[in-house]
């Protein structure tokens, strides 16, 4: 029988296995049978752990958005200043997607093969919980005073595209500047900041 460690190590491999193929072969494209053998495991070890492709599915988007939204979740009950929690907010996806570079692709492949799908896991998960929180303190700063923000959706546009796009974009970027990726990493690492900055002087009065 396996320890607790190794049914762990199981189930994060078959995690991160069923990840890589849905980003290459979609949800519909990839079969439980695939994910069992490119983990290394079998079908019967895949059901035990999640039961069903839909459910690994489902761990797979939690856990990622499940990540971000406690982090941030954490930042807004902590009272941080506004423009601080900007900061942390922008800070968070450029960590998550440092941590998790083939997201993004996850995501934007399923929106593309099943848009109804991913749209009532943003709709009734933690994204949109994420959505509702951050924007009661946008509106709770404005009555303060101190910003001015005409649409909420466009200021969330603006964060998730500056802070997801140059993960998307990664492959195309080091090939047509002729650059390494550690290069590329210090780019995004300066990236950030710029998001910030950005993001910070677009709102403030």
């Amino acid at each position: 029988m396996m320890n607790k460690e190794s049914h762990n190590e199981t189930q994060r491999k078959i995690l991160n296995t069923a990840r890589q193929l849905f980003v290459k072969k979609g949800f519909k494209g990839t079969t439980v049978r695939d994910i069992a053998t490119a983990a290394g495991t079998n079908i019967a070890m895949v059901n035990y752990y999640f039961r069903t492709k839909e459910n690994l599915f489902d761990a797979i988007f939690e856990e990622a958005f499940g990540m971000l939204a406690s982090k941030i979740f954490a930042a807004v009950d902590s009272d941080l200043p506004f423009f601080e929690l900007i900061e942390y907010w922008v800070n968070s996806y450029f960590d998550l997607l440092t941590e998790n570079p083939d997201f993004p692709i996850f995501v934007l492949n399923e929106v593309a093969r099943n848009p109804e799908r991913i749209g009532k896991k943003f709709r009734f998960g933690s994204p949109y919980q994420l959505y509702s929180k951050l924007a009661f303190c946008i509106y709770t700063e404005e009555q303060k005073g101190t910003i001015s923000v005409n649409s909420y959706s466009d200021l969330f546009l603006n964060i998730v595209s500056l802070s997801v796009f140059p993960f998307i974009c990664r492959p195309v970027v080091t090939q047509v500047l002729n650059i390494k990726e550690g290069q590329y990493t210090e780019m995004i690492d300066s990236h950030r900041k710029y998001v910030v900055d950005f993001i910070i002087k677009a709102i403030k009065k």
